[in-house]
């Protein structure tokens, strides 16, 4: 069929970039639309952590082969070169508001092991991005940066974008990685059947001189429980600030009615760990805001696929994002050698989320990371967090947090009936309450449109 473009993809972050390379590499003319005029420019807030190097992540062992400069997909059968900076971190530290804690990864074990006991990496996102523009431009990927995309339509067997200043582009396929909040989901009807549980607005700083317990370790302090809840996080950047290391201090609230900047407050001068911030250096604020869905259970409509956090359930990680991007542009490529313009052509990428994210990556687990402080009190907490004696496995992934939260629980069960059995009813309702019902809160206090409850 005769087309301006074989693909146009919309977004120039990890998935849509990995996307348009994977393709111009097997020769189809590409587009790659991008609403920043920079795009290595991070102006949202993010982690910018390697998702994950010490175990699985839907199906892939990542690998980062430092000495070449390349991220490695050994199971997928690709690599993306990013020869930029890192930083270790060696466990995953979550605080109740008093102070307990529970650890995955024993922090100086594994800070012994050096590479080998990490439990994962963060990169810089702006080094990352630059060179896939880089290497798009350089297979002849035809970059349109500054142009802001509002709808896709179907145009006889292809595809037509269209962009908020009238500007027209045809293909065949087009790959929609505009991220989690997608203009291009919204615009074709796919939000109305998702189920909304929440809109998460993050705000923090870039921050030198922190006094933390662990320098090389990610931190997750829960301010205050309720509902809905207070959670900090502290990460470890890739960079540094004029010779002094930088973290990522931020708080997330999932109540759009609330003072953002009062609970980041809260938490850096008044909160029990208010003694890690004395005497810190802010130097660049940051933040974001986004709506909690259910994941799309069919990523595909009118020659469009969706990838990456456009079709996920909060977010795929940078690592889910390249995956898709990379599965999608490869289906894309056999389904015009067989000249198969239609969701017939496309079914190995359908058959690849459904069983690489839908089925290793169940959303309703993710969305119990919320659950705790939401049904326990800041006392109930620390009491479980006390009890919780052991050193859990070196992990990062969100999805297996849950599990193993789980089963150091269900260790502690005899002491939590003898000393706390009201408690004991609330953990119950882990395991057995659908996150709509733990979560109404949540929505209610969310600007979801199409969702009553």
């Amino acid at each position: 069929m005769k087309s301006g473009y074989d693909l146009i993809v919309i977004g120039a972050g990890p998935a849509g970039l990995t996307a348009a390379k994977a393709a111009a590499e097997s020769g189809l003319k590409v587009a790659l639309l991008e609403r920043k005029d920079t795009v290595h420019e991070i102006l949202r807030m993010c982690g910018m952590m390697l998702v994950t190097l010490s175990g699985n992540y839907m199906g892939e062992r990542v690998i980062h082969n430092e000495e070449k400069g390349l991220l490695c997909f050994p199971h997928c059968g690709f690599s993306l070169k990013y020869d930029g900076p890192t930083k270790d971190f060696f466990s995953w530290e979550i605080y109740s508001p008093s102070g307990e804690k529970i650890v995955f990864g024993d922090y100086t074990s594994n800070l012994q092991k050096g590479k080998a006991g990490r439990a994962s990496a963060v990169y810089n996102k702006s080094w990352f991005l630059r060179g896939l523009v880089e290497e798009c431009k350089h297979l002849g990927v035809n970059f349109f940066a500054g142009e802001n995309v509002i709808r896709a339509t179907k145009d006889g067997e292809g595809v037509e974008v269209l962009t908020s200043d009238g500007k027209h582009f045809k293909g065949v396929f087009a790959i929609a990685a505009d991220g989690r909040q997608s203009r291009v989901a919204r615009s074709m009807g796919l939000n109305k059947n998702r189920s909304f549980y929440a809109s998460i607005t993050s705000i923090g700083y870039e921050m030198t001189n922190l006094n933390l317990p662990h320098p090389h370790a990610l931190y997750q302090p829960l301010v205050k429980s309720g509902d809905p809840p207070m959670m900090g996080f502290i990460l470890p950047r890739a960079c540094d600030y004029q010779g002094e290391d930088v973290w990522l201090v931020m708080t997330s609230n999932v109540d759009m009615r609330a003072d953002h900047e009062a609970i980041f407050e809260e938490f850096t001068q008044r909160s029990r760990f208010a003694d890690w911030f004395k005497g810190a250096r802010k130097v660049r604020k940051c933040g974001c805001t986004g709506n909690m869905y259910a994941p799309l259970f069919h990523p595909f409509k009118d020659n469009v696929l969706f990838v990456g956090d456009a079709g996920w359930c909060q977010e795929a990680e940078m690592t889910g994002a390249v995956m898709s991007g990379w599965k999608a542009a490869n289906t894309v490529v056999h389904a015009l050698k067989e000249k198969k313009y239609n969701e017939e052509g496309i079914q190995p990428y359908l058959e690849w989320w459904k069983t690489y994210y839908l089925e290793k990556l169940d959303y309703n687990v993710f969305l119990k990371n919320l659950y705790m402080p939401i049904l326990c009190s800041d006392s109930e907490i620390d009491y479980l967090f006390a009890t919780i004696q052991e050193t859990l496995p070196t992990v990062l992934d969100p999805y297996e947090v849950p599990t193993h939260m789980g089963r150091a629980m269900a260790k502690i069960i005899p002491t939590i009936k003898k000393g706390k059995p009201a408690l004991l009813k609330k953990i119950e309702k882990f395991a057995s309450f659908p996150p709509h019902v733990v979560l109404r809160n949540t929505i209610r206090a969310g600007f979801h449109c199409n969702f009553t409850i």
